[in-house]
Formats: C-alpha cells, sequence, structure tokens
C-alpha cells in the first residue's frame, strides 16, 4: 500500500534501537510484548511479529482490516484463500456496486477505471457474502479483505492519497485489478489488534516496549484514505465535495496543533511500558524542544536519527528530498 508515513524503509533503523532497549529487559524474545500505537500499515507491528508479542491498534477501519490480516494470520490462511483469490482473478463477473456508482469515470471520479472498480465490488461482496455464510473464519475475511483493499489501491488514479483523483487515467490505473496474497510470518505470540483512541486505549494495555509513529502533520488520515475505508467496511456512506468524502469520518487531536502537546503529554505520562519510541521528523507539527522536554520528565530520554528519503506523491518533482526522521527514546523511570 503506498502509504503517507510508512516505515518501510526505516524498519532497520527502527529495529537497531527497539533491540538496544529490549536487550535491558531480563525476559525471552517471544515474552515481550510491543505495542505499535498509531499502526497505519503495519509494517513495523509485523516486522516485529516473528520475535515478540505484538499488540496492534489504529483509528482507520482499513488499518484494523490490515493488522488483523499481518498479525494474526500465518502461512496456512494463504494457501486456504488461494482458491478464492484464483476465482476473484479468473472467474468473478464486476458489478455495479457503490465504488463504481460514485469513484469510476461512469460516477464522475475516476479513482478507478469502470472496469476495475465493477471488480473491486465484487470482490468486496463476494468477501462479506462468504463470511456473512459462515464459509470464512475471521482470519479468511481479513485475508481476502486486505486483498481486495491492496488490489485497489495498486490501480487507484491517485497521487497516492485518496483526497483527489487525476482528470487523466494514469498507466498504473489502466492496468487490469489483480487480486493478490500475502507474504505472512508465523507469529511468536497470540497478537492483539485494536481500533481504538490511543490515549483510551493506554488505559487498558500495557507492555514492554510502546512504539509511537504519530501523524506528523495537519493531514486527516480519515481524509487521505476514505476511498479504502468505504471498501474495506462494504459501505454506502452519504457523500459530499469532488472527491466523495464520507460524512462522520474520524478526527485525530494528534493532527490538530492546538491539541497534539495535551494529547502527548498524557500518553506519556500514563503509559504503562518500560520504554516509550516515537518516531517523529524534523517537519512535524510538534517542536523537537517541546518533545524533550515531556520525555525527559518522565526518565531517562535519548534521541537517534537518521536522514532518509521524503514520501513524494506522483506528480511531484523527481529532485530528492531529505528530511530527519527522529527516534525519541525514553526509559520510563520506575
Amino acid at each position: 500500500m503506498k502509504y503517507l508515513g510508512s516505515k518501510a524503509k526505516l524498519l532497520g533503523f527502527i529495529d537497531s534501537v527497539v533491540s538496544d532497549c529490549v536487550s535491558t529487559i531480563a525476559k525471552p524474545s517471544n515474552e515481550i510484548v510491543l505495542c505499535d500505537l498509531f499502526s497505519g500499515s503495519g509494517r513495523v507491528a509485523s516486522h516485529f511479529k516473528n520475535r515478540f508479542k505484538v499488540v496492534a491498534n489504529d483509528l482507520e477501519y482499513y488499518s484494523y482490516a490490515t493488522l488483523e490480516n499481518l498479525l494474526n494470520n500465518d502461512p496456512s490462511t494463504v494457501y486456504e484463500c488461494q482458491p478464492i483469490l484464483d476465482y476473484m482473478n479468473h472467474a468473478m463477473d464486476g458489478v455495479e456496486g457503490f465504488i463504481f456508482q460514485n469513484y469510476s469515470e461512469a460516477g464522475g471520479r475516476t479513482f478507478f477505471t469502470n472496469g476495475n472498480a465493477m471488480k473491486i465490488d465484487a470482490g468486496v461482496a463476494l468477501v462479506y457474502e462468504l463470511y456473512g455464510n459462515g464459509e470464512l473464519t475471521d482470519g479468511q475475511f481479513y485475508y481476502c479483505l486486505c486483498s481486495v483493499l491492496e488490489a485497489a489501491d495498486r490501480v487507484s488514479n491517485t497521487t497516492g492519497l485518496y483526497s483527489s483523483f487525476l482528470k487523466k487515467f494514469n498507466a498504473a490505473s489502466l492496468k487490469p485489478i489483480e487480486f493478490r496474497g500475502f507474504d505472512l510470518k508465523e507469529p511468536v505470540g497470540s497478537n492483539e489488534v485494536y481500533l481504538a483512541d490511543a490515549n483510551e486505549l493506554l488505559q487498558r494495555v500495557s507492555g514492554d516496549v510502546l512504539y509511537l509513529d504519530p501523524p506528523y502533520t495537519s493531514m486527516q488520515y480519515s481524509n487521505a484514505y476514505h476511498v479504502l475505508n468505504t471498501i474495506a467496511q462494504n459501505e454506502r456512506p452519504t457523500i459530499h465535495g469532488i472527491s466523495g468524502r464520507p460524512e462522520g469520518r474520524n478526527v485525530s487531536a494528534w493532527a490538530s496543533r492546538p491539541k497534539v502537546e495535551g494529547e502527548f503529554r498524557r500518553l506519556v505520562e500514563t503509559a504503562n511500558f518500560e520504554y516509550l519510541v516515537m518516531s517523529y521528523s524534523n517537519e512535524s507539527i510538534m517542536p523537537v524542544d517541546l518533545i524533550v522536554d515531556v520525555m525527559s520528565s518522565f526518565g531517562k530520554y535519548e534521541r537517534k536519527e537518521m536522514q532518509y528519503k521524503k514520501f513524494k506523491s506522483r506528480t511531484e518533482t523527481s529532485n530528492e528530498i531529505y528530511v530527519t526522521e527522529y527516534l525519541h527514546v525514553l526509559h520510563k523511570a520506575s
């Protein structure tokens, strides 16, 4: 999935810092609990799935479904679900459903070609029908649903976000949609996945390492990925505007300059974890000095940093732009 703030290129950096933290914890690796509180695409949570028990959370349903698939499925699900994906790719007819009617060329919003939109509608309807009939387990449902989500994202006619669409179809969006499987790791523990507000969830969970990757900017992810939420939930919401955004979207205080400091202070104070590791770039809405001040008040603080290439939409300049990624590390005082 093309994802704003994805940590795919930073996994080695994050792994090295987390490994330093857990080296001081007197537990076997498979008994260590790592919580990924703003999990998004699930890259970090999935990376640690075969080493630690993972607790993962996000506020958006498309992310929740992704996390259920990545964390609570294993290679056996790949084998079990392949016949369904084969049917979807080779025998399933498209239908003129909600995505076709509202987010295709026929619907006046060129997020998808007509043909691909019809296959998205048919795919998600099939997955929900099989699940409703008891023909899919929870794990199989999320696996097949996420195959539809990933397939849709690969052929989306966007700059990488769903806050707008391109007027002319690009090369990727003109390709026939293909429903693919996933390469899944074996888990070492019974993982937990939540769909919740971050600070509210911290009242209920605890562990050893709390990894934080909150929104860096004022962009709301419920706007940026609203089409994926609509597909994942198989709903027909009331929509409006040029991009067809649904009513009643989630609004995160972490993407609000006036509110983010209060959310952050509350999180650091209440988190029942030995280590906090927070990803945050030099272009984020909270200044570095504030983060240092807050974290230093609750234990031993240090900061790591790494230069990396900035996320660019498909229409942005080809010039390389680098930003500094910080990992703020707090060893909380007992």
